[in-house]
């Protein structure tokens, strides 16, 4: 594995609200509109009840994750990879660092639909789509 993952803290939030903005909303602005203070607070709140992590790779961090581990999955609400990492193969190394956390259960995602590049990938790493909502994809890999 050339990435690991590396917990995020209270002092780390700023940081990972910076690769969360460039990140995300433009598709946010696409689907509904950005809000700041919505989306501060949407962010604040999750940052503490998620397991927030950095992905790490060549000791830089290069994004991050957060997701849920359940008693009959794991749910990952966030991947973010710095987009000079993507392409190679470091997101498929993060979802198996996350699914790893869990191996005997399915990991699952919603990906929006109009974040055509991100579906691609899921897909091609071994995801199906259970089901199409209004502004989003769930999808899951089994173990």
């Amino acid at each position: 594995m050339q990435v690991r993952l590396l917990p995020a803290n209270e002092e780390d939030k700023a940081e990972v609200w910076d690769m969360f903005v460039p990140a995300m909303r433009p598709y946010i602005e696409k689907i509904w509109s950005w809000e700041i203070e919505w989306q501060a607070n949407e962010f604040n709140s999750r940052f503490f009840e998620l397991n927030t992590s950095f992905v790490i790779y060549k000791e830089s961090k290069i994004g991050y994750v957060q997701y849920e581990l359940n008693e009959n999955d794991t749910y990952l609400n966030m991947i973010v990879l710095d987009p000079r990492f993507q392409g190679e193969a470091l997101g498929r190394e993060a979802l198996h660092l996350i699914q790893n956390l869990q191996p005997d259960k399915r990991l699952r995602l919603r990906c929006f639909h109009v974040n055509k590049r991100a579906l691609c990938f899921y897909l091609n790493n071994g995801f199906t789509v259970l089901e199409s909502e209004e502004s989003s994809i769930l999808l899951e890999r089994i173990a």
